[in-house]
């Protein structure tokens, strides 16, 4: 051992002469060795890497490679730090990408695009917002009316009958997500992602309510326990007169202040819509209920207007 260990000492002492002495009879040879051996050392290592992870695809790309029309698949929901729930209740996604990027959208006809009609007399709940602030701002609702927290999206959720403008919410004083001081509109949260982009759009509607003058009704989000996983929320854009199109692939009912909570705030890599009301036993203290309902849709298509 101790031989082996003096010979190759040996050989890289006597390389190491040589190469100082190439350096001053040839330098220009040393130079173009010298860097030969650089790349050598960064692409051995490059190559190896590539060649063991090159035959096996990613996580995503397995899932994203299940058949649709396999019999018994369960659709598989690739999103980013949202557990799904009730997954033997849905439907394998037979439309779309699970992401879809600007560049890679195709534009369809909405009635190529929705599996029932869509029938704007039944959706009952909500309203364009002209109501104004009719809600006093405690329990969590943030000043929401008028020009300035205007969007150009309506959102649109037959299960639920809902069709609501959409404004934007800022934080309460609590640093909380806030809601709406309109009960017939939907909030989406300005620090979140904008609906039909990459990422987690939040979007809170009151289930009922009690305005300043202690009249007590029916909310835009009364009927949401209804939606189902599977079933279809659209988001319109006004402004490009396109309607983005999300499948449900989530809907679970929690307490606000359990662990589970905070992951459907995060943020994700897909199109992701996040709807939250509130559910459960109602607290006259607090004046606030005890649960949520929330609902996660994941876009699907992009389509444009019947003619």
């Amino acid at each position: 051992m101790r031989r082996s260990i003096h010979a190759l000492w040996a050989c890289c002492y006597d390389l190491l002469w040589s190469l100082a002495d190439l350096r001053h009879s040839q330098p220009r040879r040393f130079a173009a060795l010298s860097t030969a051996l650089l790349g050598l050392l960064i692409f051995v290592p490059l190559l190896a890497l590539t060649l063991s992870g090159g035959g096996a695809k990613t996580q995503q790309d397995q899932l994203a490679s299940v058949p649709s029309g396999d019999a018994g698949a369960q659709r598989v929901v690739p999103y980013n730090g949202l557990p799904t729930s009730d997954q033997g209740d849905s439907t394998p996604l037979e439309t779309g990408p699970m992401i879809l990027p600007e560049q890679q959208r195709v534009v369809l006809a909405l009635s190529d695009v929705l599996r029932e009609e869509l029938d704007f007399d039944a959706l009952i709940y909500g309203s364009d917002g002209s109501e104004g602030g009719i809600l006093p701002l405690d329990n969590g609702v943030a000043p929401s009316s008028g020009p300035r927290f205007d969007t150009s999206w309506e959102l649109i959720l037959p299960s639920a009958r809902i069709r609501a403008a959409v404004v934007q919410v800022g934080l309460t004083p609590e640093g909380d997500m806030g809601s709406p001081d309109n009960p017939f509109v939907a909030g989406w949260f300005n620090r979140s992602a904008m609906p039909g982009e990459p990422g987690n759009a939040l979007l809170g509607g009151h289930r009922d309510y009690q305005d300043r003058d202690g009249n007590v009704d029916f909310g835009v989000c009364w009927e949401l326990d209804e939606t189902q996983v599977g079933d279809q929320l659209l988001m319109f854009d006004g402004s490009r007169n396109h309607y983005f199109v999300y499948e449900i692939v989530d809907k679970v009912t929690i307490r606000p202040d359990s662990s589970a909570a905070e992951k459907y705030l995060s943020q994700t890599r897909e199109s992701v819509v996040t709807l939250i009301t509130c559910a459960g036993e109602f607290d006259e203290d607090s004046h606030s209920y005890d649960e949520r309902i929330i609902v996660v849709a994941l876009l699907t298509a992009v389509a444009r207007p019947d003619a």
